[in-house]
């Protein structure tokens, strides 16, 4: 049996945790500027675990948990996701074929990239388990799946071994082995200005007074403080692979902005589209903090403490007007 669900497809690297939601939402009428459900689920901010027994034993993050990324959009959209997770894959399967037959497109992931024959770079060469894909068909006369990637344009065939293969990983505190998900959407959509303007002031308010103290500015200066006590590399390294886009440890710094330079952009362009001031000054300020966190790399790869406190302080100061302005 074969099965092919024809949707339209957006090709936005990076964005692998929101990509097929974007194809479904388009597919249903509801088209966003690029990168704006990415920014507004959370991505481009800040998180500091510290941990005893974790390796590395102090982590940073730049972007959001694709777990809590789309329960924020839930609520800022509308929809209803139901979650499939953590059984044997010969029951997962036949249940995603089963929705593919309802016409309702699948997300599944984490998926090891390891086992994607289209990233040559990475196939049977590095296990990385944390990408996502939308899956739109399926053959079962040459045992594949069809998947749109958000690195590729059209539609994309996985075998179904290595597909078995890929979903079978658990990234604790983000995904189970053999997760999908499936998204039930409203009867309308918030237009783009609304969606914005709230996601903006939701995401501020988030970032300068969270819920707790490892998230937002005030785990900026948690850092500056702390990291005068850090001693494994391994922290470092996490720091600069997480502020780089995609997550690697990079050769130059020019994509390690901490997806600040995501947040500058979309608030340049809905700032010049709908002529609000605010958000163009907000743009110029991530701007800028992305061109320190870039520099705040360099001082990692370095192990230079001093240089490191220093430059999180003068972003926390930074963003902090920043989101002052989106709240107003």
């Amino acid at each position: 049996m074969q099965k092919l669900i024809k949707i339209p497809h957006r090709v936005c690297e990076s964005t692998c945790f929101i990509n097929g939601l974007e194809d479904i939402l388009s597919w249903k009428g509801a088209d966003y500027i690029p990168y704006l459900l990415s920014v507004l689920g959370g991505m481009g901010e800040f998180t500091y675990l510290r941990f005893k027994l974790a390796t590395p034993l102090c982590m940073v993050y730049f972007g959001a948990n694709p777990k809590y990324l789309l329960g924020d959009l839930e609520q800022m959209l509308g929809f209803k996701q139901q979650v499939f997770e953590n059984r044997i894959f010969k029951n997962t399967f036949p249940k995603i074929k089963e929705f593919i037959d309802r016409r309702q497109p699948v997300v599944a992931g984490a998926l090891d990239m390891y086992y994607l024959h289209y990233y040559t770079d990475i196939y049977h060469k590095q296990h990385i388990p944390i990408h996502y894909v939308l899956l739109v068909g399926y053959d079962d006369s040459e045992n594949c799946v069809f998947v749109h990637d958000c690195t590729f344009p059209g539609v994309q065939k996985i075998a179904y071994d290595e597909f078995e293969k890929s979903l079978n990983v658990n990234v604790p505190g983000m995904s189970k082995k053999n997760t999908f998900r499936i998204f039930n959407l409203p009867d309308s959509f918030a237009d783009e200005f609304d969606l914005a303007k709230n996601g903006f002031i939701f995401r501020a308010e988030k970032m300068l007074n969270p819920p707790v103290a490892l998230l937002g500015i005030p785990a900026m200066r948690k850092l500056s403080k702390e990291v005068f006590d850090w001693n494994d590399d391994k922290s470092f390294d996490h720091l600069i692979m997480y502020a780089t886009t995609p997550p690697h440890m990079p050769v130059s710094f020019d994509n390690s902005t901490g997806m600040r330079k995501w947040k500058s952009e979309v608030l340049d362009a809905l700032g010049k589209k709908y002529n609000i001031k605010d958000w163009l000054d907000a743009a110029a300020m991530f701007e800028n903090s992305g061109r320190l966190i870039a520099e705040l790399c360099r001082a990692s790869s370095k192990r230079d403490r001093r240089s490191i406190s220093e430059l999180v302080l003068k972003v926390a100061d930074i963003e902090e007007k920043a989101y002052k302005i989106l709240i107003k």
